[in-house]
């Protein structure tokens, strides 16, 4: 029998990690990846030259799947018998009696394809269409290393290379040629959902538009290849600013639009708004040259600005504002310049109002001990209860009053109340909660917030230990020297301090460990698929264990399983937040509950 026919020395690729072929990863192939032999290849046990028709007659039957098996002798592979003929040549009459004891390589006539596990699969393709498509119906064998790894079939090639085909056009038509980023078509996909996101959890949406200050004069001076290359590096870092589920889009030339899903507060975008900056301040090195840029960038906010192409116009306006001033800066859209929004400018006026009638309140939820389902601290939470429009929801009403500079008169009522009500539990012979605060990064860096502190306890008459600041990761990161040196005041005042939605922000641990942090509040979008998504369950698992490192508790928020709980209380999380426990009650239904002694029943797992 003659020598296989072979292809071409290629770079060995190994194998996928299962060993046969997934139309659904190859589909994730955009063009930039190897699409080579080792994606089609399938680890079927060959059989020797020597070996009897019979068996190999019997292996066909017993594995009804198999459409080819290669013969193989010292790894060495010989021929491939096609599955269909061989079954098709000894169901006829007596044949079976008359050869079947006789070796299977006296079957076999053509020499079979070979290819290395390396060979790209247009090579592939292009040798089976120059034998009139013979390999297509017969198949082909794979080596690694010049010897025998698998069998490949054209039913497997012909998916792969259309599987190909169509993730090419899919990323042509949604992905920026230069950049390789979402183009505007994609943007305006994931901006939506985005937005649908934001309304069903109550969170902001920051749209950020960025353009770079004189990059027609780089253009110009050194050429557009260096102003290619230098858009690619820009989008690079743009990408590494933000989180994973943010989105870095460009709109075309040196505009650029990014994304941030899922934020709490206001100056959570402006954290980001200033990395951007301080990376984009260092030198580009390109061909030579060290390229120094500058950006101007406009911030628009959902639910502030409504649909889509209001919250794009409402970042353009305002990045052409900052453009007007120099540049080199960002700034969020003004009631000024989306003065075409009167509920907006109406909400802002209520909004002041409310303050005076009397319309804000605090709902209370409970923080439960896992280890003994005792309730041992709540959250204070903000509710506007507009005499019109009933409950509004915290996500409009609450940017909007950090954006304005009202969040410094709501955050000292909010303090106020909640320390005054902590005491009158007390008062009223409850066992001591430890009542839990939230803090915006304005109402932080204000000059006297040591001391409203220090005021408010001792006017509610509050044992500092049993007040709990809640800052988010944001918070911490900007000025991390006067950060330092506020937390520093507050823990020694006794007050705890704790990080709420912790691992949705951009906080660096180096600078973590050195903040006098008392807890850690896993955010609730890791939460809820803990028992289904692998990621945010080792996420959760790693922020457990820091926490654990670190001398530090750790509350899980959005709790609303037994399977979420059962998986929190096997990795020893401190605490539970969520509807399992207690969905957010006003003071005198939460009161009543505790006379009640009405404390969660945590199931044993």
């Amino acid at each position: 029998m003659g020598q296989p026919v072979s292809l071409r020395e290629t770079v060995m690729v190994p194998p996928p990690p299962d060993p046969r072929f997934d139309m659904q990863s190859l589909a994730l192939l955009d063009g930039h990846e190897a699409a080579t032999a080792a994606l089609l290849l399938q680890r079927v046990p060959p059989v020797a030259p020597t070996e009897r028709v019979n068996r190999v007659l019997e292996i066909f039957t017993a594995n009804p799947n198999l459409v080819a098996l290669p013969i193989v002798a010292d790894g060495i592979p010989l021929a491939m018998v096609n599955r269909k003929k061989m079954v098709e040549s000894f169901t006829r009459p007596y044949t079976r009696e008359l050869f079947g004891s006789k070796p299977i390589s006296a079957f076999v006539g053509n020499l079979p394809l070979v290819v290395d596990i390396g060979t790209d699969l247009d090579e592939i393709s292009r040798i089976i269409m120059e034998t009139d498509m013979q390999y297509m119906y017969d198949g082909f064998i794979i080596t690694e290393q010049g010897c025998y790894a698998g069998i490949g079939t054209g039913y497997d090639l012909l998916r792969a290379v259309t599987a190909r085909s169509q993730a090419q056009l899919y990323r042509l038509a949604h992905f920026d040629a230069l950049t390789g980023l979402p183009n505007r078509l994609l943007l305006l996909d994931r901006l939506g959902q985005a937005m649908s996101q934001a309304a069903r959890g109550e969170r902001l949406l920051a749209v950020m538009l960025l353009d770079l200050d004189r990059f027609k004069t780089i253009n110009d001076t050194l050429g557009h290849a260096v102003g290619d290359r230098l858009l690619c590096r820009l989008g690079e870092r743009l990408t590494a600013c933000v989180r994973e589920g943010d989105t870095v889009a460009r709109l075309g030339g040196d505009e650029f639009i990014v994304v941030l899903p899922n934020l709490r507060y206001v100056p959570d975008a402006a954290a980001v708004a200033q990395k951007i900056l301080d990376t984009l301040h260092q030198p580009f090195p390109i061909d030579g040259h060290e390229i120094f840029v500058t950006p101007s960038i406009g911030i628009a906010f959902y639910p502030f600005h409504e649909g889509v192409e209001a919250l794009l116009q409402c970042a353009d306006r305002a990045m052409y504002h900052v453009k007007e001033q120099g540049g080199n800066h960002y700034e969020f859209c003004s009631v000024e310049m989306n003065g075409s929004n009167p509920r907006r400018l109406s909400m802002e006026t209520e909004l002041r109002r409310a303050v005076n009638r009397g319309e804000l309140e605090l709902h209370y939820q409970p923080q439960v001990d896992v280890a003994n389902g005792r309730i041992v601290g709540v959250e204070a939470l903000l509710r506007w209860r507009h005499p019109e429009l009933g409950l509004v929801p915290p996500a409009e009403f609450i940017p909007l009053a950090v954006e304005t500079g009202l969040i410094h008169q709501v955050g000292e009522w909010v303090l106020r109340t909640a320390c005054a009500q902590a005491r009158a539990w007390q008062d009223k012979g409850l066992a001591p909660l430890r009542m839990g605060v939230n803090v915006c990064v304005r109402q932080f860096h204000q000059a006297n917030l040591v001391g409203l502190v220090r005021r408010t306890l001792e006017e509610a008459g509050l044992e500092a230990r049993w007040l709990e600041l809640e800052l988010t990761e944001g918070t911490l990161m900007q000025n991390t020297q006067t950060t330092v040196a506020v937390l520093g005041e507050l823990n020694a005042m006794g007050v705890q301090l704790s990080v709420d939605d912790f691992g949705t922000g951009y906080s660096s641990l180096a600078y973590l460990k050195r903040f006098p942090i008392d807890a850690l509040k896993i955010d609730g979008s890791f939460v809820c698929d803990i028992t289904t998504d692998p990621n945010d369950a080792a996420i959760v698992k790693a922020i457990i264990a820091m926490a654990y490192s670190l001398d530090m508790r750790v509350v899980a928020e959005a709790v609303e399983t037994e399977q979420q709980l059962a998986f929190l209380r096997e990795h020893r999380c401190h605490e539970v937040q969520g509807y399992l426990v207690g969905r957010p009650l006003p003071a005198a239904e939460l009161e009543a509950r505790l006379f009640a002694g009405a404390a969660p029943q945590l199931r044993r797992a």
